[in-house]
């Protein structure tokens, strides 16, 4: 209940529209989209431009203080920077390439690249995006998405003014398909003479769970895929979820993407408020070095988070 009450008070304190402030539906062109293990600027499309944008090439580089993804995450934090270079094309097809490299006290390593294209379009106060994205992550990363390795998915939204909402659909591969979906509401406002523009925003993500169950087979407790080690004593402990193709509610999010631009220059803030909610019930093997195993069902402990990513990016042409 209290997690639903916060919730509740985020929803109206973002949503509710500033007076005080020349509130507006925000041009751009940029995609936008959940992609896994990069904290993204805004929750979904923003509005259709006012006039066509020539072509151009982006280049930037985040920082992102942990990975959660739909509410999960790893037991150790994961800060990542994130270098991006990408190509937007007037037509509206685009192609983006991220790194993920963690930069940790304990690890220092590229954790994942991502490549990706897609397409997006606007037809009035409508718009769209379709995408495909390939994900390469390093043997040894613990993310919880780190078992995903594509996805297609499909964004849209409309504006309706005062408010904007927005549904985005996703397909994730990995040995067996997840299926995602993010719905949500936003709105846009401009601030410091249109320099500045922030969207709070809001959403309930839901899907399978088929990725988390093979990080908790492979991930959770051991980087070798083998299970954990306890040591002297011999064990090894393998872990897996109870029903991952269920589909169900995961969590609850608010963020307010900020954005201040300075000619060619666009420096960016994201801090995001993540609650989730249904844990999943794993199922814990122990298996002894006599060979003698046993089992055990518990209810994983899930926590709030509230994590954040700030960067610059830089458009040539």
């Amino acid at each position: 209940m209290k997690n639903y009450l916060i919730f509740y008070i985020l929803a109206f304190l973002f949503v509710n529209p500033l007076q005080t402030l020349y509130a507006q539906s925000l041009p751009g062109n940029r995609p936008i989209r959940r992609v896994p293990g990069v904290q993204v600027d805004t929750l979904s499309l923003q509005g259709a431009p006012e006039k066509k944008q020539a072509s151009y090439f982006e280049a930037g580089i985040s920082y992102q203080n942990n990975d959660v993804y739909f509410g999960r995450k790893d037991s150790s934090a994961l800060p990542y920077f994130i270098p991006v270079i990408s190509y937007y094309d007037k037509s509206g097809i685009y192609f983006s390439t991220f790194i993920n490299y963690l930069s940790s006290a304990d690890e220092s390593r590229v954790d994942a690249v991502t490549v990706e294209g897609g397409y997006t379009f606007h037809a009035g106060n409508y718009d769209g995006q379709v995408n495909i994205s390939k994900f390469i992550y390093n043997s040894q990363s613990t993310s919880v998405s780190s078992e995903i390795q594509a996805s297609a998915g499909y964004q849209n939204g409309y504006d309706f003014g005062i408010i904007k909402t927005f549904l985005n659909l996703s397909l994730d591969f990995g040995t067996q398909i997840d299926y995602s979906t993010s719905l949500g509401l936003e709105h846009g406002f401009s601030i410091l003479h249109d320099k500045g523009e922030f969207t709070p925003g809001i959403c309930v993500n839901a899907g399978t769970q088929n990725f988390y169950n093979n990080y908790y087979k492979n991930k959770r407790y051991s980087n070798s895929g083998k299970g954990k080690s306890t040591g002297n004593t011999g064990e090894t402990i393998v872990g897996s979820v109870v029903n991952p193709s269920n589909f169900k509610i995961l969590d609850y999010e608010a963020s307010i993407p900020f954005t201040y631009n300075i000619q060619k220059l666009a420096i960016h803030f994201t801090p995001t408020y993540a609650i989730p909610v249904n844990p999943s019930l794993i199922d814990v093997n122990t298996k002894q070095l006599n060979g003698n195993s046993s089992n055990k069902t518990v209810t994983e402990h899930l926590t709030n988070s509230f994590y954040m990513s700030i960067g610059l990016s830089f458009k040539f042409g």
